[in-house]
């Protein structure tokens, strides 16, 4: 629930220097007892036996639970987890005694406490459970739901001549984090591991799927039903069980002898070839990398038509949005297509962090997430270097370190999480920023060393649990170091540091002063054990800055810049002293890729807290078309995003105007360069940045670019040449930002047919993009009367938000229809606690406490911390237009007196 080896040789055989100024943090080892949760440890759970009746036209399912426990302790309840479940008959059975249960609410928030009807306390020893209820198939993406799409085949199964299209559903389910308890009453904490053996009864017609394959003579006829009987699972927690009835094409293959299925909604086959590809590539590279073959007899995939978000690693059944898994050669975007390779590489890895191996509590999650992330880099770089990841990844890096710069931050291990608010942990400092950690401390510790230390950990903790402290006990023995030393300053604080380097020549050397203190908090006492890459020409030396400052002697003394973090690997960010500015900005164009892509980055960065001037930044900027080596596109890209946030700063300035004339100048050229047409030798980056432009030259009111898309477009739909997969999704969008009627029309009846969820969201966007305010209102309107899946549904006022100029109307809408918002959007992800966050693209201080207000009033405390990241970027964005408006009018203007253009005094 996404490297290479040559990024990492130059780490191998740093001395390892811990200094007295680190702090120390506790990493304990597993122990089951000791791991936090709600529910006592004195009951456990051995075997679940589930029987659901399920079909999909219903809105109800009824199940049976018969779980076998060990009773550790004298008890007088079991405690149980239970959500908008209805119970029936509950017993509790040891050998021929059979002892009825009342259920009473439980201590704890969705528990129930089921007390023997005898009032006898229950003694030590093995038990039978047996619990009849009742529950809901939900419409949101969480629990057991159901998924509606649109179907030409023919009612009954795959037989006779197709229909004309009809409304169909399938059910699915995502029961992390606590949604199992809504799907069965059990031990709904992922300490409690246990065997699952699945029975499924349905109307006939329907195929089902799980974790496991089907038992042999699986399904039967029972009078009128099907009987589906699945083979047990090994140990797992609750929140992997994974069910699946509908009507499928089924794609099959085979990798490293498992064998292999990409199950679609129907005529959808043909795009899940991809997927297979991807498959048959990553599951062979983890067997290998870990030393642990895959632990299941089969692995299957799904392909959720509707309804869903993301992707969850269920074992052995893993389910996906279609946008994640499914890839049309002839229509989607090269944005999809690396995609789907990231986000597949990402959900199988899982099969054994998160799956063979599970984290302890949702203390410990990044084991399953950053883990996830950082192996599925690994993957995806490795079969497809052309992409150059190692670049691109610092787009995603640089979003998290915005936010880990500010007061809504966290450390990567969280300490205690609220249940109800457990989604604040699936962020972006468990992913991305926990993902980056990993990769600079195996480039610190060396590949090898860390990859033993990795199959050491799996053959130690499989079917089992883990905490950070067995990893760092694993990889440290690998490693003979004290790696936990090093990886507890990382993981245990949030935050991460800022570098700043000056050096002399001195005695035929040059002396290099480092310097450490958190970035964006100057008042901050807080070390990190920080892996440093100096290098200058082809000179280079690694230190590890244990401390406050330190002082490096290089050899000699030349005038080749010297590059603070070389390569890029290092989670930190770099300031120079002015001489050396000076000197790497005259050489950038000259510079190795990754160095380029981080010196734009921590340029951007420090100009974004006041410590160093935009100007310093912008004159990077203008050389990015100057550059001619792999870094280009990346740079482009970033140039993009740092536009984008500019953009988002100066809404309402006399500076708007400008920044957007200053874009179409760096990018207008770049489009022109490359052509809307694909040509033979075009690279895959290239492909990518076409489109790319096209999107961001129709934000920067390019109106030429804008009306060659409409040419495109309309050309398009009228029969004529269809839209390059390259250029597609960029020219809808560039179309929607336009104003014509007609045009608008067009796009909201793709979106109302569009026949999956790639073109559902593509459409949504392109829509929320227009400049005219009643067709924005007729949007916004349109959400809450089903023109399209909840999902997107529910995202309409944060895209209206972000991409319009009218924010103020889609916050405003988000307010008044919160409640009808929030039953679209579900729990799941948090969404629901996102919906106003999302839609308050501010730029105003004043605008932070009545939003403040507002989440409190509807979300309650689970809307807290979305609330607070969004007041921090607010309060980022404010700074940079107060500080920066004026001095980038002088730096813009040519000369020219922008002040008609717009109102300095207006923001939003």
């Amino acid at each position: 629930m996404v490297l290479g080896d040559w990024r990492n040789a130059w780490w191998i055989g740093v001395a390892m220097l811990i200094g007295a100024s680190a702090p120390a943090f506790a990493q304990d080892r597993f122990d089951f007892d000791r791991t936090p949760g709600n529910l006592p440890k004195t009951v456990v759970p051995v075997r679940y036996a589930l029987q659901l009746d399920l079909d999909p036209a219903d809105s109800i399912f009824m199940g049976v639970a018969t779980i076998e426990i060990d009773v550790r302790e004298p008890a007088s309840t079991i405690v149980l987890h239970s959500r908008d479940l209805h119970h029936g008959m509950s017993e509790l059975r040891q050998g021929a005694t059979v002892r009825g249960l009342s259920p009473t609410p439980g201590p704890f928030p969705q528990t129930l406490a089921f007390t023997p009807d005898d009032a006898a306390p229950i003694a030590p020893g093995r038990y039978t459970l047996v619990l009849q209820y009742r529950g809901n198939v939900n419409a949101t993406g969480e629990g057991l739901f159901r998924a509606e799409y649109m179907t030409t085949d023919p009612v009954g199964g795959h037989t006779g001549e197709p229909t004309s299209p009809r409304p169909a559903r399938m059910l699915a389910t995502q029961l992390e984090a606590i949604d199992a308890r809504s799907m069965f009453p059990g031990f709904d904490e992922p300490a409690f591991r246990a065997v699952f053996e699945l029975t499924v009864r349905t109307a006939p017609g329907w195929q089902v799927f799980s974790n496991m394959p089907e038992r042999t003579g699986s399904p039967q006829s029972q009078g009128g039903a099907v009987l589906h009987r699945f083979e047990p699972t090994p140990p797992m927690p609750s929140y992997l069980l994974s069910v699946s009835v509908g009507r499928f094409d089924i794609v099959t293959g085979t990798a490293a002898g498992v064998p292999l299925r990409i199950l679609t909604a129907p005529g959808k086959a043909a795009q899940a070839a991809y997927a297979m590809r991807v498959t048959e590539q990553v599951l062979p590279f983890y067997n290998a990398y870990f030393g642990v073959p895959f632990a299941l007899p089969k692995l299957d995939q799904l392909a959720v038509p509707s309804t869903r978000i993301g992707a969850m690693e269920d074992w052995g059944l893993i389910s996906y949005s279609e946008p994640t898994v499914l890839f049309d050669p002839a229509r989607s975007s090269p944005s999809i297509e690396r995609q789907v390779y990231s986000v597949m590489a990402h959900e199988i890895s899982h099969q054994w962090f998160g799956d063979l191996v599970t984290a302890a509590s949702w203390e410990e999650i990044w084991l399953n997430e950053a883990f996830a992330t950082w192996m599925a880099d690994k993957a995806t770089a490795h079969f497809n270097p052309q992409w150059h990841l190692e670049l691109d990844r610092r787009l995603p890096i640089d979003e998290s370190m915005v936010r880990d710069a500010g007061a809504s931050t966290r450390p990567i291990r969280s300490g205690p999480v609220r249940e109800t608010a457990v989604f604040d942990v699936f962020d972006d400092i468990t992913y991305t920023k926990g993902g980056a950690v990993l990769d600079m401390l195996e480039a610190w510790l060396g590949p090898a060393a860390f990859q033993r230390g990795l199959q050491s950990y799996m053959v130690d903790r499989k079917f089992s649990n883990a905490t950070a402290g067995d990893l760092w006990f694993h990889i440290g023995v690998a490693g003979k170091r004290d790696v936990a030393a090093v990886a507890s300053s990382w993981t245990d604080q949030p935050g991460f540091p800022l570098v700043t380097a000056t050096s002399r020549c001195q005695g035929g050397r040059t002396a290099v002063a480092l310097k450490q203190q958190r970035f964006g908090d100057k008042a901050s006492a807080a070390v990190w054990q920080v892996p440093v890459r100096l290098a200058r020409g082809r000179q280079s030396q690694v230190v590890l800055l244990d401390r406050p400052g330190q002082q490096v002697d290089l050899p000699g003394c030349n005038r080749a810049p010297l590059v603070v973090n070389a390569g890029g690997i290092g989670y930190y960010r770099v300031r120079y002293a002015a001489d050396a500015q000076q000197g790497l900005q005259q050489a950038f164009p000259r510079l190795a890729a990754a160095d380029q892509v981080m010196l734009l980055s921590d340029a951007f960065a420090l100009a974004q807290l006041g410590e160093q001037p935009m100007a310093q930044w912008f004159a990077l900027a203008r050389q990015v078309p100057q550059v001619r080596g792999a870094a280009r596109t990346t740079l482009f890209d970033q140039l993009g995003v740092q536009f984008r946030f500019l953009g988002d700063a100066l809404t309402g300035t006399e500076a708007e105007p400008l920044l957007h004339r200053t874009a179409r100048r760096l990018f207008a050229p770049e489009l022109e360069r490359l052509g809307y047409a694909d040509r033979s030798d075009d690279s895959p980056q290239t492909r990518k940045l076409r489109g790319r432009l096209i999107d961001r030259l129709a934000y920067h009111r390019d109106a030429e670019v804008v009306a060659h898309a409409v040419r495109l477009f309309e050309q398009a739909e009228s029969g004529g040449t269809p839209l390059a997969p390259s250029i597609r999704a960029g020219v809808i969008r560039a179309v929607g930002s336009q104003s014509d009627p007609a045009l608008f029309k067009g796009l909201l009846q793709h979106l109302r047919t569009a026949a999956g969820e790639e073109d559902r969201w593509l459409y949504a966007s392109a829509l929320a993009r227009g400049h005219h305010a009643e067709r924005a209102r007729s949007l916004l309107a349109s959400a809450l009367e089903g023109i399209t899946t909840p999902n997107i549904a529910a995202a309409l006022p944060e895209m209206v938000a972000t991409h319009s100029p009218f924010t103020d109307l889609a916050y405003e809408f988000t307010l008044a229809n919160w409640h009808a918002l929030a039953k679209l959007a579900g729990s799941n992800f948090g969404a629901r606690n996102w919906l106003l966050p999302a839609a308050a693209q501010f730029n105003d201080r004043a605008r932070i406490a009545p939003m403040r207000a507002a989440q409190t009033e509807r979300a309650g405390p689970d809307g807290n911390m979305p609330a607070a990241q969004r007041a921090a970027r607010i309060g980022l964005l404010a700074d940079v237009r107060d500080r920066e408006a004026s001095a980038l009018v002088a730096l813009w203007s040519d000369g020219a007196s922008p002040g008609a253009a717009a109102s300095a005094s207006k923001s939003r």
